[in-house]
């Protein structure tokens, strides 16, 4: 089970990371601007400017290591893992295409969820900053 999930975390990191310095940078210079003119902090400037309108775009990261983590269940099956990867696992090495199919299919049901719980989010954000 350990081996399974610092595989996913590893493998699912890097485009909230990216996202997130993405997000930051595309922050208006003329905002920055303003809130040093304000005599803002680097602090107040991070979680009070930056943070806020880049909620869309971290959001986007943090939807696409969602979907990273849930292609990873079934390869971090393979060292172990319980779950629904192992369900995939065990359907085909035995040629079971239906029971294949429907732990397939929970995960792209689980996948399509979270991506629209984290849409939800990343537009709701949106609207108030």
């Amino acid at each position: 089970m350990v081996p399974g999930v610092i595989s996913s975390v590893i493998f699912a990191m890097p485009p909230t990371f990216r996202f997130t310095n993405l997000g930051i940078r595309e922050v208006s210079a003329d905002l920055v601007e303003a809130a040093n003119a304000n005599g803002s902090t680097t602090k107040q400037k991070l979680f009070k400017v930056q943070l806020p309108l880049a909620t869309k775009t971290i959001m986007a990261g943090i939807n696409q290591s969602i979907m990273l983590s849930l292609s990873m269940v079934v390869i971090a099956s393979l060292v172990g893992a319980p779950g629904l990867g192992a369900e995939v696992y065990r359907a085909v090495s035995r040629l079971e295409v239906g029971m294949g199919f429907e732990a397939g299919i929970s995960i792209v049901i689980l996948a399509i969820i979270l991506d629209r719980i984290t849409e939800y989010f990343g537009n709701r954000s949106n609207q108030r900053a």
